[in-house]
């Protein structure tokens, strides 16, 4: 009995952390470039118990005709295996601000963190900082910078990702900067880092630079972004299926409970 309450226990932990996964994809359902995670959970190497409950019987080599010795196979219970980034295209929307970029293909944009580490995301919604350097919501700079002059009538951002700007004193648009995106060898191995933004791991690859819309990396598409792509009603099932396990592994360790009070109260 009381390996079964640890299974359930295990039960409780996995379900919750789950629960948690979920959640977080919620609350991030209108994040701007966010890829939702998922909880893949395995079970815990199995235990051969001896028992009358018959799951698989053997004969026993060198007994006589018949006589057979029954085993059932128990789990440890389950665990959290990974936590799975799903990296498959949010949908593009059309916003009409000059500085919201999307990716329409593969590809990640740079930025680079105070520390001088580059980070990779998805996330185009950019603006300018008070020294007119291109940055993402959290100010970290586009990589390679991008610094846009202080008077400017128009931003022009072609698919290739080359950005001109148009002056009072030019009336020809001015190139100022180019655009490059990251691509790995396996996005889904990028870590997570916070702020929506990722870093290079060993199972992602390393990262190679491209021209947008060359050599398989996604082309750019201005005045536009790339919106999660959290279904949440597919979310919503998974909660209340994730609710429902979680109320059913309570109830097993309910009725472990009852079951060892009786049995010790028989043995009173």
């Amino acid at each position: 009995m009381i390996a079964q309450l640890h299974m359930a226990k295990s039960a409780m932990s996995a379900f919750q952390r789950k629960m948690q996964v979920i959640v977080n994809n919620i609350s991030n359902a209108q994040t701007v470039g966010y890829k939702k995670r998922m909880a893949e959970m395995e079970s815990l190497f199995p235990l051969v118990f001896e028992s009358v409950l018959v799951e698989s019987e053997d004969a026993v080599p060198g007994n006589p005709r018949g006589s057979r010795k029954r085993y059932a196979e128990f789990g440890q219970g389950v665990r959290i295996a990974e936590i799975r980034k799903d990296m498959s295209r949010g949908s593009i929307e059309v916003t009409n601000q000059p500085l919201d970029i999307a990716i329409d293909g593969p590809g990640m944009l740079q930025f680079r963190l105070p520390d001088g580490q580059i980070a990779y995301g998805r996330a185009g919604n950019l603006h300018l900082d008070a020294d007119g350097n291109v940055v993402n919501p959290n100010g970290h700079p586009l990589e390679p910078s991008l610094r846009l002059p202080r008077e400017y009538n128009e931003i022009i951002i072609n698919e290739e990702g080359r950005v001109y700007v148009q002056t009072p004193n030019n009336p020809n648009p001015q190139e100022v900067g180019q655009i490059l995106l990251a691509t790995f060898p396996n996005e889904a191995g990028l870590r997570d880092m916070g702020q929506n933004l990722y870093e290079q791991t060993a199972s992602s690859g390393s990262p190679t630079f491209e021209i947008p819309g060359q050599n398989l990396a996604g082309s750019i598409r201005q005045r536009a972004l790339e919106f999660s792509n959290v279904n949440v009603i597919e979310e919503m099932m998974a909660m209340v299926l994730c609710q429902r396990a979680f109320d059913v592994t309570i109830k097993a360790i309910n009725s472990g409970d009852q079951m060892l009070k009786s049995g010790n109260d028989l043995g009173k």
